[in-house]
Parts: structure tokens; C-alpha cells; sequence
């Protein structure tokens, strides 16, 4: 019965799938353009709160991250009985990015209640919500994660009383969130705290460690010098081209048409790509470095102070990448924590193959990705298909997380949660 689901909904998908962008990099860049959308109410038009919580009271905020004391989330409520989606953010990513409000819209229109979770490798997680302090180990996020997801949860029904009721718990996350979801949902069939009805992973890496190989390499490619040198280059083009423009939008589409005419390449954009999550990683460093007070990009014992200059540690930060994160602190440390951990069982707990028992046995977890997906490779994709069989959806074209606001693809997401199992 698992499957009746998927043939009733996309029967027709292939041929109704009109995304435009065939190319990963221009996907993964620019998006969904606004006339492929799906038809959702705007952000104001929907019953949205934005609330922060102090989880360690105890504990005085560090000058330096004066700005992080509380824990931010958003809930999305229906002042009705309805199911509630937990949505977690992907790497580096807040509960208030454009894909997790895209989901939030998408989740309210289709009847749900929504609490939206930034990701255990923003600074606002790790200074505000971590005990631990070092993400990126899927399994201590998750249950990181669940614990702040039983938090906020309270928090939230505390704040709009009957206006939140809750009739089931449902599950999503979107590329290391998608991740951290599976993880998340293994978790819960111990603790069974939320008893999760679907869980819908969305572009999520096989391998975490593969796929930052991958994006790690558009930067070491060419190094930061050439990545500087890139930058300027587009934005020196993209300048002549606006200042030329006869009408200027901050939209999708009149970005996209600057960067045509400005002639950006696949190169540039996959080190534009590899230049954000390079910039995400420091930050996540950063954070770390101060609150574990290692002194590898600040200065050890020493407080930052609240107006000080911290672009010195950024800038020492930038030239460390997500890799050097995991073999010069992440392996030694649970190394130390479990005895006789090896670095290739860090890469494998740092990967959904570790959970393949458990995702090909649970109907109720469901995959979508896209074939061109620059975070994964032929092999990866083989072991989504193997593993979730008629529940792993794989659009032909998308990037990574471009369509995800999509027409096809958003009715694919809400028929997979309005499903039978």
C-alpha cells in the first residue's frame, strides 16, 4: 500500500515536470523562476511567529555573540486541530531562509502546523542550543535536535495556547537537514516522543563527507586568491550590465538575466557555490572556536568584547575548510570520547549508509532528490534508489534544492504526507 501513493501522484509528473533549468549549477544558483512556482500564500498572509528561547538560562551570553542568547525559531499555526511538521534547516542554514519559509507556505496551505529548526551548524545553534558544541557528527545532532524540537515545541504551545493544536508529528529537512531528519526519525522510533507519521527527506548527502570533498573543491581548486579574483570579476560585469539596465528588480529572474549577460559560466558558478559554503563553515568554526575557546582562529582566554573587530579570525577561518574541521577536531575528539574509533567509521557514521537497514525498512520515510544533484554522485544516487525503492523520487533536473518550490515537486511532497502508509 506504501506505494499506491507515488503512482496515484506522479502518474502524470514526468510529463508536467517543466522545470528550466537543465543545468545543475545555474539550478542550485538561481532557483525556481516565479511562473514555475507553486501557488502559495505569501509569508504575511499566514499565522507566523518568530520566538526566541533562553535553553541555558544559567549560563551569561559571551559579548561577542550577544545577538545569539536566545534560541530562534518560527512556528506556523492553523488555530485549529492539525498535524505539526518539524523542518530542519540545512547546512549553515537559519529557520528563516527562503527554503524553509518557502516549506512553511506550502505546509500552512495544505493544513499544517509548522516549527521550523535551524541547523545544529549555524552559529545560532551552536551558541544558543548546543551542550556539545561540535556539530557535524549526524547522530549527536540529531539528538541534539530532538531535544530542542521538545523544547520548542513547549515553548510554542506555552505562547499561543489553544491557537497550536497538535494531532500528529510529521518530519522534514532539506540537504544536511534531510540528513539530520533520518537520523532525527531513528531516534524517535526509541524515544517516542513524536511517533512521526511521514518523514520527507529532501536532497539530502549520501555521504556527508563526499559531498564536502565536493564543495570543499571549488574553492581549493583555485584556491581563495583565485576565488577573490572571481568575484570581483562577476561582480565588475554584473555592475556594467545593471547600471545599463532599463528597469532594476530585486527578483529571480532579473538576477538571472544579469548573470547571462554578464556571461557567468559553470566554473564561476560552482566557485560562487563553493565560496557560500565555505563562508557558512567559518562562521560555524568561528563559533566554535569561542565557545570551546580552542584559540585556532581567536586568541586563547582572551573575551571578545562586544564591539571588537573579529574580521582578523574570519579571515583566518576562511582559508579552513569543513574537511580540516574533521580531521583536526572532530576525529581526534570522539576519538577520545570512544575509544578505538577510526577515521573510516567517523566517514561512515557521517553517512545515511549507516542507516540503510533502517531506511529500507520504514514506509514511512520517503526521498526526493534530483539526478544532477552536485552534492552527490552516480553512486550515491544508486543507493537512494536501492535503498527506498518506490519511496525515493529523482527528478531528472533541479541541482541541489532548485526546484524545491517547484509545482510538481511541491504536490509531490504534500501527496507523500497526505498519504496512506
Amino acid at each position: 500500500m506504501g506505494a499506491m501513493w507515488l503512482c496515484a501522484a506522479t502518474a502524470s509528473a514526468a510529463e508536467a515536470y517543466d522545470f528550466p533549468f537543465t543545468d545543475p549549477f545555474k539550478a542550485t544558483v538561481f532557483g525556481t523562476p516565479e511562473a514555475y512556482k507553486a501557488e502559495l500564500p505569501a509569508l504575511e498572509d499566514i499565522n507566523r511567529e518568530v520566538y526566541g528561547i533562553d535553553l541555558f538560562p544559567e549560563q551569561d551570553a559571551l559579548d561577542v555573540f550577544w545577538y545569539h542568547e536566545e534560541f530562534q525559531y518560527s512556528v506556523v499555526y492553523q488555530e485549529k486541530p492539525a498535524p505539526l511538521v518539524f523542518s530542519i534547516a540545512g547546512t549553515g542554514g537559519k529557520f528563516d531562509g527562503g527554503k524553509m519559509k518557502a516549506l512553511e507556505r506550502a505546509f500552512y496551505k495544505a493544513g499544517y502546523n509548522v516549527i521550523s529548526i535551524t541547523s545544529p551548524t549555524h552559529a545560532n545553534f551552536i551558541v544558543a542550543a548546543s551542550e556539545m558544541k561540535i556539530p557535524g557528527y549526524l547522530e549527536k545532532d540529531a539528538a541534539e535536535i530532538y531535544s530542542v524540537m521538545q523544547k520548542t515545541l513547549a515553548h510554542a504551545q506555552n505562547e499561543l495556547g489553544d491557537k497550536l493544536q497538535v494531532t500528529d508529528y510529521y518530519l522534514t529537512g532539506y540537504s544536511l537537514g534531510g540528513a539530520h531528519s533520518a537520523f532525527v526519525s531513528k531516534l524517535d522510533e526509541e524515544k517516542k516522543v513524536f511517533n512521526f507519521k511521514k518523514v520527507f527527506i529532501v536532497n539530502p548527502p549520501v555521504s556527508l563527507y563526499n559531498s564536502v570533498i565536493k564543495l570543499d573543491g571549488y574553492v581549493e581548486s583555485v584556491g581563495t586568491e583565485g576565488i577573490k579574483n572571481t568575484v570581483n570579476s562577476i561582480f565588475t560585469r554584473l555592475g556594467e550590465n545593471v547600471s545599463n539596465a532599463e528597469r532594476v528588480e530585486l527578483s529571480e529572474e532579473f538576477l538571472y538575466s544579469m548573470f547571462v549577460k554578464a556571461g557567468v559560466n559553470d566554473a564561476e558558478l560552482a566557485q560562487l557555490i563553493g565560496l557560500a559554503f565555505r563562508i557558512s563553515s567559518t562562521d560555524m568554526i568561528f563559533a566554535i572556536d569561542v565557545m570551546q575557546n580552542w584559540g585556532a582562529l581567536t586568541y586563547k582566554n582572551h573575551k571578545i568584547g562586544k564591539f571588537e573587530s573579529i574580521s582578523h579570525s574570519f579571515a583566518r577561518g576562511s582559508q579552513i575548510g569543513f574537511l580540516t574541521y574533521f580531521e583536526r577536531a572532530m576525529i581526534p575528539i570522539f576519538s577520545e570520547k570512544e575509544p578505538g574509533l577510526d577515521r573510516a567509521q567517523m566517514i561512515d557514521r557521517l553517512s545515511l549508509t549507516s542507516l540503510a537497514g533502517y531506511l529500507m525498512n520504514s514506509e514511512k520515510i520517503a526521498v526526493v532528490t534530483n539526478s544532477d544533484d552536485i552534492i552527490l554522485t552516480s553512486p550515491d544516487l544508486a543507493f537512494l534508489t536501492k535503498t527506498f525503492g518506490d519511496r525515493a523520487k529523482i527528478f531528472p533536473y533541479g541541482g541541489h534544492c532548485g526546484n524545491m518550490d517547484e509545482k510538481v515537486w511541491v504536490d509531490h511532497m504534500l501527496a507523500f504526507f497526505a498519504s496512506d502508509i
